[in-house]
């Protein structure tokens, strides 16, 4: 993606990368009910997606000094989250003697983070890939993905209809995940996770 655009939390990752708490609460206030709701689609506990809301945030906090504004938090966030549910997952099926082999061997394959999914490297191939979308589908993609403008606000910014700006994402996710099929099935599970929030 051109290094021209600027994440829409820029600022606010850049306040809090110094120790505003101010701007650490904002940050909160505006994903911790996305969070939530993204873990407890996949833990089916709200308990237990109240504690990845925790632990990513607090993660967040302690790891502070090393965070790039210039980066998607919204990405990143949504990394992190993905990494502790896994870890869930892999708990329950040992604390269960949960037997599904293709789960649990993917899993258990994947248990660094760090190794299976390069945050800034996954990242910088995503941006690549929106890059090379068709114009119109870009700045659609972008307006939803990168500023979290709803369905119809995008439709009324490009005078267009909200089925035409679903099929603009569809595509655009589909052309995504096609290409990041190429690569680790980690990266293309990541993604798929991010773009359906």
């Amino acid at each position: 993606m051109s290094s021209s655009i600027q994440h829409i939390d820029y600022h606010s990752v850049k306040k809090l990368k110094s120790g505003d708490t101010n701007a650490f609460d904002d940050l909160f206030k505006k994903y911790s009910s996305r969070l939530f709701k993204f873990s407890v689609k996949y833990l089916k506990s709200s308990e237990e997606a109240e504690e990845v809301v925790q632990e990513v945030f607090l993660y967040i906090w302690d790891k502070r000094d090393g965070l790039k504004p210039e980066h998607s938090f919204n990405a990143y966030i949504f990394t992190i989250a993905y990494n502790i549910i896994k870890k869930y997952f892999i708990k329950k099926s040992k604390d269960n003697a949960f037997k599904d082999d293709l789960i649990y061997s993917l899993l258990k394959e994947e248990n660094n983070l760090d190794k299976t999914i390069d945050y800034k490297f996954l990242l910088e191939k995503v941006e690549l890939i929106i890059d090379a979308l068709p114009k119109r589908r870009k700045e659609i993609f972008i307006k939803r993905k990168y500023y979290g403008l709803s369905i119809k606000q995008i439709a009324e910014e490009f005078e267009i209809s909200p089925n035409t700006v679903e099929n603009q994402l569809a595509s655009a996710q589909k052309q995504i995940l096609k290409e990041l099929s190429k690569r680790k099935l980690a990266g293309a599970l990541f993604f798929a996770f991010f773009v359906s929030i």
